[in-house]
């Protein structure tokens, strides 16, 4: 493979959003559910933390997902970027709370457009070189 097609290949991927799963420290005998962290769009410098535990830092994702919450109330504080929320949810035994996010990112193809408009600018200036 030629080093400038395996080079885009690998900013492509790393430049992509995933899901992200983190394991809240309980112990095994506590009855224990689920909070999912959706958010409207890629969110980058996602941190999450329950009940003053942090499980979740700098994460570029879509959505969040954290197993092992012990039931009953749980105060959830997320940052996104510069922007930071926090709430008390209920959790229940064996099921998932959803919490949708609001997301200050960029637009999906907008890293794409970047690079892009950096590859063009390299190449006009070789050009006129």
């Amino acid at each position: 493979m030629r080093p400038a097609p395996a080079l885009l290949a690998v900013l492509a991927l790393a430049a992509c959003a995933h899901d992200v799963t983190a394991r809240f420290p309980s112990s095994p005998e506590q009855a224990t559910g689920r909070v999912a962290l959706v958010f409207t769009d890629v969110a980058d410098g996602v941190t999450v933390a329950i009940d003053g535990v942090l499980v979740v830092q700098d994460a570029r994702t879509e959505r969040v997902v954290i197993t092992g919450v012990p039931t009953g109330y749980a105060d959830l504080s997320v940052a996104v970027g510069p922007t930071e929320k926090s709430a008390r949810v209920w959790i229940e035994a064996d099921r998932e709370t959803a919490v949708p996010m609001g997301a200050v990112g960029e637009a999906p193809l907008s890293a794409v457009r970047s690079l892009a408009i950096s590859l063009a600018s390299v190449a006009l200036y070789a050009l006129l070189r």
